[in-house]
């Protein structure tokens, strides 16, 4: 996504940095590194300048945006799910975000979240296939936090683990009534384990124990 260049005239390097990066001079962002001036040949002085070309974070990011929205249309449109979605270009982190809401999203966030991170690798692969390596995309589901409940998803398989293991009670704390439903459909799959459901709001958890 940058180039060093070094020759004798700014406006020739900005040619050559537009040819190499595939770009036109006002998507370019320029360093100079180096100017110089040195005697030349008949007393004719002779210019050296150095720069570092780079191609604007907003050109980048919304390049690989739109690539990344073409490809998710298509798939959602082929599988004929109801999602809308919204994006955030973020410079500080040169990331690109998509944010995902509608009526379907709840497909792509079973199973601890497992489809949307294959949507995710998905539209990395085919975005980085059109232009090269660069920013991440990202997917997130608007309103829900996906690495929360991918730690609360684990930490309920740790627990039934131990469970297994020392047959002694395990605690999780949970905070919203969905939070409550991903931790008893793990549970449902689990005949000898118990559970029960204490406290109220954000102070509710979830006591597992062995059944006999």
């Amino acid at each position: 996504m940058e180039k060093e260049l070094e020759g004798k005239s700014l406006d020739q390097l900005v040619e050559v940095a537009c040819q190499e990066l595939g770009c036109v001079p006002e998507d370019l962002e320029l360093e100079i590194l180096e100017f110089s001036t040195s005697p030349g040949l008949l007393g004719i002085s002779g210019k050296k300048i150095k720069i570092k070309a780079r191609i604007k974070p907003d050109k980048v990011l919304s390049e690989r945006a739109n690539h990344a929205l073409m490809f998710l249309k298509e798939v959602l449109n082929y599988a004929d799910l109801k999602i809308e979605t919204k994006t955030n270009l973020l410079k500080d982190k040169m990331q690109v975000e998509i944010l995902l809401s509608g009526e379907d999203v709840k497909y792509l966030i079973q199973n601890g979240a497992e489809p949307l991170s294959a949507l995710e690798f998905l539209t990395n692969k085919v975005v980085a296939r059109a232009l090269g390596v660069g920013p991440k995309i990202v997917l997130k589901p608007e309103g829900i936090d996906i690495e929360r409940e991918k730690k609360l998803v684990n930490a309920v398989k740790r627990a039934i683990e131990k469970i297994k293991n020392n047959k002694e009670p395990q605690v999780i704390k949970i905070g919203s009534q969905r939070e409550q439903r991903i931790v008893l459909n793990l549970l449902r799959q689990e005949e000898n384990i118990g559970y029960i459901i204490e406290g109220e709001g954000k102070q509710r958890r979830v006591i597992l124990s062995w059944k006999e």
